[in-house]
């Protein structure tokens, strides 16, 4: 299980036509390299591994002596998050795991801390109340080797949690600062000092305070102007008093500016694309200086705000075509570990340091998805019916080496989920799962997607029936161009994905669809309102969630698959599983029901003790099986699948 982790040589490989596509069962694996960090002085490092589906975290010297190198198990049912070094000798690594608290489905979080010397790992935090959240860290004191600042409540069902200071090794805790009411999470300085505070108050308006440390007096955000309750904070620089915020400034994107809290008023722009909205910042290792800005284009770029050469400025330069993005790195900067990966390759987790030829490999991402067999990814735009270009992506199977070859062949139309989040030009094993099995994929940032600007995403998130006819003029773009075999032209989809799939079966009145794979799809949108007010801030959270199309209860019914399952007229394969956080079991049941009702050809796979993502690797490996055998079912084999 850990033979990859030891192996610390290694280049990225080559690209080659290679002879068989995997198996399904191969992209039902769990990632194999999860998260890693490296020790403060740079002798040790850990990294979360799978191995057969349980995770683990492994401990060793980078120097690659197994002598030293110590395992423990996660377990089966807990989820990893991340892993990281708290001082030289001791880590911690966060978990989660899905919970049922009053028929409910809850995601629930943890902490645990091990030290080299320690038989087991222990919990940071006792917890004898039901608590979904105990493992935020609000500042690791990267001074301070043995204590963190925490946030939670000792109260059940207190959303406003107080600030501790945790003893990691002993886990004993003191209050630093009570909580306040409509505060939910908490920005701190360079210093720990915690200088921001903001979340909604009860009835789900947007609160926002910070910290006048003259006197002493937590501020509302109306003192600030230019300052809003969901402003985007990016950091806090100055020993607080300066934060780098995220503001239009009457653009349509979003840019980077700085905001002085003295001077109550932005002092001065860091960034601005005039096609992209900013997504974050890096800042030199002091914490004083932004030297660069993040935003995604096709992929996620960092662009450099000024004459600074980092570690990973060069190793971007070594690998053109790849992504790289920053993990962990030493206290003096000298070697981190980064993620590396292709559209058309998992790539994985690996070592660089200053001087290097190139990087050496920790863990690859997968055992049985090589990029020999991985499918080339092209960017296109195409035209919605209004006019608006709509960015998309095109994953064309590994059999197609020219794009003159690019004509009817079976196709998967397939949506992102969230509704708002966006596709990228970069790995995507659900994609490259169908490109294997001899499928073109095209996936569309439909209006509504974020990165695009202020009124590319609320076009979309204020009318979901445009998201659905961009994903509609999308597979009419396919088929026009010739690039789809109209009789092998299906639509899938994950959560909203799923749902815009069955919502584009069941508005297909000119037979553009022969197929349906839909996983933890949204069905019943006044269902979903109710299951989301059983949560704290529910009903606000619908407000926002469905938009202003969605406000009438009939549009809601007519635009809900459980209701016009009648109106859907090819075979359907729906999977669920039934600790579903994100969309509930009993969606999945309804839509099964109605679909049989209506005489659908439907194929279901109900999980068990699953979640929205499907995090057991058994339940993964068998939901790409049958989908593998529905889809030979309808369409027969794909002649443009490896053999």
């Amino acid at each position: 299980m850990l033979s990859s982790v030891l192996s610390l040589g290694g280049a990225l490989a080559p690209l080659s036509l290679a002879q068989a596509a995997p198996p399904a069962k191969a992209f039902g694996e769990l990632p194999l390299a999860y998260d890693a960090d490296l020790s403060p002085d740079g002798s040790k490092f850990a990294v979360i591994v799978n191995g057969k589906g349980t995770y683990y975290v492994a401990t060793m010297p980078i120097d690659g002596d197994t002598a030293n190198m110590e395992v423990i198990s996660l377990g089966p049912d807990l989820r990893p998050r991340y892993v990281k070094w708290v001082n030289n000798e001791r880590y911690v690594v966060a978990i989660e795991k899905s919970e049922s608290f009053r028929s409910t489905p809850f995601t629930v979080t943890d902490l645990f801390t091990k030290s080299l010397n320690e038989k087991k790992p222990r919990r940071v935090l006792k917890v004898d109340i039901f608590r979904q959240f105990n493992d935020r860290v609000i500042d690791w004191l990267e001074d301070n080797e043995d204590h963190i600042l925490m946030a939670y409540s000792k109260e059940q069902f207190d959303p406003y949690p107080s600030i501790y200071k945790v003893n990691v090794a002993t886990g004993r805790d003191r209050r630093v600062m009570s909580g306040r009411s409509g505060i939910e999470r908490w920005i701190t300085d360079d210093n720990g000092i915690p200088r921001i505070g903001r979340g909604r108050n009860e009835k789900g308006v947007s609160n926002m305070r910070v910290f006048d440390p003259k006197t002493e007096k937590w501020d509302s955000y109306k003192d600030y102007p230019g300052l809003d309750a969901d402003t985007p904070i990016f950091s806090i620089l100055k020993d607080g008093t300066e934060l780098i915020v995220g503001d239009y400034n009457n653009w349509d994107t979003l840019g980077l500016y700085i905001y002085d809290l003295k001077q109550k008023r932005i002092t001065r722009t860091l960034f601005h694309n005039d096609d992209y909205d900013a997504s974050g910042v890096v800042v030199s290792t002091d914490g004083e200086t932004v030297i660069g800005a993040k935003y995604t284009a096709d992929q996620e770029q960092t662009e450099l705000l000024g004459e600074y050469g980092t570690l990973l400025t060069s190793l971007r330069v070594k690998l053109p075509g790849y992504s790289v993005s920053y993990v962990d790195q030493t206290d003096d900067g000298q070697t981190m570990i980064v993620r590396v990966s292709a559209p058309f390759d998992p790539g994985g987790l690996y070592f660089y340091s200053r001087g290097d030829s190139g990087p050496s490999v920790l863990q690859k991402s997968y055992t049985g998805l090589l990029p020999d067999d991985m499918g080339d990814v092209i960017s296109i735009k195409y035209a919605a019916r209004d006019g608006q270009k709509i960015p998309a992506y095109i994953t064309i199977p590994r059999t197609i080496t020219e794009t003159s070859q690019l004509k009817n062949i079976p196709f998967i139309v397939l949506p992102h989920g969230g509704p708002y989040g966006r596709d990228e030009k970069r790995f995507d094993y659900l994609a490259q799962f169908f490109a294997t099995r001899g499928y073109g994929v095209m996936q569309m940032n439909f209006r509504g997607s974020e990165g695009y600007g202020k009124a590319f995403k609320e076009a979309g998130r204020d009318n979901w029936l445009v998201m659905q006819e961009d994903v509609e003029d999308a597979t009419r773009y396919l088929l026009k161009k010739g690039y789809a075999d109209p009789d092998r032209t299906c639509i899938a989809g994950w959560s909203y994905g799923g749902y815009a799939a069955l919502m584009g079966a069941a508005k297909d009145n000119d037979g553009l669809y022969d197929c349906v794979i839909a996983m933890a799809a949204l069905t019943d949108i006044n269902d979903a309102k109710r299951d989301l007010k059983k949560y704290r801030g529910g009903k606000q959270a619908a407000k926002t969630f469905f938009g202003e199309a969605m406000k009438d209860k009939d549009v809601r019914r007519a635009n809900s698959p459980v209701h016009v399952a009648d109106d859907i007229k090819v075979p359907v394969f729906i999977a669920h599983g039934d600790l579903d956080e994100n969309v509930q079991y009993d969606q999945f049941l309804r839509m099964r029901k109605a679909l049989k009702k209506a005489g659908v050809k439907t194929t279901d796979m109900a999980f068990k003790d699953e979640d929205h993502f499907l995090s057991r690797q058994e339940n993964r490996e068998n939901f790409f099986i049958g989908v593998e055998k529905f889809l030979l079912e309808v369409n027969g084999p794909s002649e443009f699948m490896q053999k």
